[in-house]
């Protein structure tokens, strides 16, 4: 009897982890499924120009991941029920997702009706970068700033913004993937023909953090805006993104060759749109 001891033991235990890689398993499997298991948002069913009064036959519901259903999405019959009748002030495409900021804003709402929830809109002048004739509203940005680095007895008082007052400068990547909800004061960010101007005010959509951080920097710093493509929603990490000084350019400017050694490139030729393979030596 003392003999089979170990060997009912070893037949108990073996069965409990059984049950426990089962368990296991089955819950990473359903929490992938969930991660894949969509929501629907309402999405355009055909082709709606700008200005359209929007009705129930021009939407439909649509399947979406969580994780890439953009924040001023509409959800659920109760929120279609309040678009419709609205106008909207920029096209959209069959398929395409409506977001809140698609539609015409209503005269009570202004600017407020735009910000997703849990957000600010905080508005800073940027400086570099994209002009903002290329920019409009809803449209991604990564955020740059462009310091000086402080010196040990620079205790005095600013006469103005501190990285024009000397060459020892940084600069780093502040926010990544940052909504625009307006450009200047057009909630529509679209802008006359000939206006050339680069940078100006653009009205962002942020976390109260990030807004601190903004006004901080916009105090003490240029900032310059990177435009996203369309879609792109990749964040990269803090660690691959180097500061960039004088004494650090060379190795960064290292760094980057090897990535830049094959680019697709779009070009629009009219209304064509041409992608191009370019190889870099």
């Amino acid at each position: 009897m003392k003999n089979r001891i170990p060997l009912i033991a070893a037949l108990v235990l073996g069965v409990i982890a059984v049950l426990f890689i089962r368990s296991y398993i089955q819950r990473v499997e359903e929490e992938a499924a969930a991660r894949l298991r969509g929501r629907n948002v309402v999405a355009a069913r055909v082709n709606i120009p700008e200005g359209a009064t929007l009705t129930e036959q021009m939407l439909m519901p649509k399947e979406v991941p969580a994780q890439f259903i953009p924040p001023q999405a509409i959800e659920g019959s109760a929120e279609l029920r309040q678009i419709l009748g609205r106008r909207t002030r920029v096209p959209l495409a069959a398929g395409q997702a409506v977001l809140w900021s698609d539609l015409e804003v209503e005269r009570r709402g202004g600017l407020s009706v735009l910000i997703p929830e849990s957000e600010r809109a905080f508005t800073v002048g940027i400086s570099a970068g994209v002009p903002s004739t290329l920019l409009q509203a809803n449209d991604k940005v990564d955020i740059l700033g462009l310091f000086t680095l402080p010196q040990e007895d620079d205790t005095g008082p600013r006469t103005q913004a501190a990285w024009r007052e000397a060459s020892d400068l940084v600069c780093v990547v502040l926010l990544q993937n940052v909504t625009i909800l307006a450009v200047g004061e057009n909630l529509t960010g679209l802008t006359r023909p000939g206006d050339t101007q680069r940078g100006g005010d653009l009205t962002f959509a942020v976390t109260l953090q990030e807004a601190q951080l903004l006004m901080f920097a916009g105090q003490h710093g240029q900032l310059g805006v990177a435009l996203r493509g369309e879609g792109e929603q990749e964040l990269i990490d803090r660690a691959d993104l180097p500061k960039v000084t004088y004494q650090e350019l060379e190795t960064v400017i290292g760094s980057l060759d090897n990535k830049r050694t094959e680019r697709v490139v779009e070009i629009m030729r009219g209304r064509v749109r041409e992608e191009r393979l370019l190889q870099v030596d």
